[in-house]
């Protein structure tokens, strides 16, 4: 498709995943040949592929309150992946600082009446920090009152990590755009709750 100009005048495609659960929108949207901006505000942040093997970008640092957990590392924006996935020893530095407890191999949980009380976490991309508030890093199950942390330890060995996995816990915060044609990903808030 993206090597038919005629039909597809953008070579990129983007992702809005809706976060709302209490409105009536359920889902998301992928948007071929272009971006709808009534998903997102502002503009879109632009970071160059580091490798085109999977949609590679550069991670400029992260941080918890006042704690550096890494500075500059790979990172995939991959909308299949359901978590944000990274180093291991970093992971669990997070879930540390956050207040999860591990309830099963690599599952942390965080009681779900203490997210408001959590600290941000923030991501460092092209020279622009992109914050992930308890609410866009914690996830909730209906009825209980333990929620799911959205970090995970993976560690994937060199040559291809190791790499942080910004997955739907990051796109669900920030629209994303896969720019092919331009060898970059776009990223910017994304508008709540829009269809």
């Amino acid at each position: 498709i993206f090597n038919n100009t005629q039909l597809c005048p953008q070579a990129l495609f983007a992702f809005w995943l809706n976060r709302d659960l209490d409105g009536n929108t359920h889902g998301g949207e992928m948007t071929l040949c272009g971006t709808d901006p009534a998903h997102y505000t502002g503009s879109i942040a632009w970071e160059p592929l580091t490798a085109t093997d999977y949609w590679r970008i550069n991670l400029g640092g992260m941080k918890v309150k006042d704690t550096q957990i890494t500075g500059s590392i790979a990172a995939i924006v991959d909308t299949g992946t359901s978590l944000m996935a990274g180093p291991t020893d970093q992971v669990k530095q997070i879930q540390k600082i956050i207040g999860a407890f591990e309830v099963v191999a690599g599952e942390y949980e965080v009681l779900c009446d203490l997210v408001k009380f959590m600290p941000t976490v923030t991501l460092t991309l092209g020279g622009q920090d992109f914050a992930l508030e308890p609410q866009d890093y914690v996830l909730k199950v209906k009825g209980a009152s333990v929620c799911i942390s959205g970090f995970m330890g993976i560690d994937i060995p060199a040559p291809n990590g190791p790499l942080w996995i910004l997955g739907d816990v990051f796109i669900g915060k920030y629209y994303a755009v896969f720019d092919h044609g331009n060898k970059r990903v776009g990223l910017a808030k994304a508008a709540a709750g829009s269809n």
